[in-house]
């Protein structure tokens, strides 16, 4: 073969090779009009996909028509509603509305109240436009007062939230440092509830746990014998000494490093001797079998 034959027949075979594809660069293909009516068709369906949605989703049936809130006994219901309408706000889908019962993210909104308000649990689910809200509060266990503030402890001794200026005036009331005016009505606080008063200009907010349940155990076994505790006075929250104000003429003082069972064991000793005359300003149990009455 001639050397101009065969510069022809290479030239012929690498141009069939590009037509056939087999050289074919892929980022320089060019789309049939079938696939460019495919993907217009695709593109046109997504839209109205999403047209469709974004309508879907305005309309009335769906809408939020209220929001049920139970199990609330101090929190202010007000309150819980506003936040969870925040939530709503802040954690909406973009383009779809806001108010549309089906789409609310009860999962943020549980989050959310959890962490705004004293709560143990929160339970947030939709039946059919309503969204029904039912929370359980912590319990509190004892009313912390200190020369700042009057606080609420949980049973642990951990701080719950601050009392209300009703509350901080029914303590007052209840410990006899105020008295209600006539017409008044005072909310009373938990009457088995034990209010304790911090002496020492301290930012306290918590109590040791071991104080906490010697105080309960305290309160308890008075009240049981018909001694009604108005107030343990600590000198400081960490004290393990208290003093406990109640119904008698006299006070009382606990070691609350010590058993709670002995010093009331020793106290009712006392109490059940022959002639005992109640001394008129305290009684102390803090020196196991030596109790001094003043």
């Amino acid at each position: 073969m001639s050397e101009k034959k065969q510069r022809n027949f290479l030239r012929i075979r690498h141009a069939k090779e590009y037509l056939d594809g087999v050289r074919k660069n892929p980022f320089f293909l060019k789309a049939s009009p079938k696939s460019w009516l495919m993907i217009g068709a695709g593109a046109l369906l997504m839209a109205g996909i999403i047209t469709a949605t974004v309508a879907f989703s305005y309309l009335p049936m769906f809408r939020l028509t209220s929001i049920t809130i139970t199990g609330t006994n101090i929190i202010d219901p007000v309150a819980l509603q506003e936040n969870i309408e925040e939530q709503i706000v802040k954690s909406r889908y973009p383009l779809l509305a806001q108010n549309n019962a089906y789409l609310m993210r009860t999962s943020a909104i549980e989050y959310r109240l959890m962490n705004n308000f004293a709560l143990d649990s929160v339970q947030v689910r939709r039946e059919g436009t309503t969204l029904v809200v039912v929370v359980k509060e912590k319990i509190m266990t004892i009313a912390l007062r200190t020369k700042e503030k009057t606080l609420f402890l949980g049973l642990d001794g951990a701080y719950v939230r601050d009392a209300t200026a009703e509350e901080s005036r029914a303590i007052d009331v209840r410990i006899g440092t105020a008295v209600a005016n006539d017409g008044e009505a005072v909310r009373p606080i938990q009457s088995e509830m034990p209010v304790v008063l911090d002496t020492q200009n301290d930012p306290a907010t918590s109590l040791p746990q071991d104080s906490v349940n010697h105080l309960l155990d305290i309160s308890t076994q008075l009240n049981s014998q018909g001694v009604l505790v108005k107030t343990f006075t600590f000198d400081g929250a960490t004290a393990l000494f208290t003093r406990v104000d109640t119904n008698e003429a006299y006070d009382l003082y606990f070691d609350l490093n010590h058993s709670v069972s002995d010093q009331m064991t020793a106290l009712n000793a006392i109490l059940a001797e022959p002639g005992f005359l109640p001394p008129s300003e305290y009684i102390d149990l803090r020196f196991g079998a030596y109790v001094y009455m003043k």
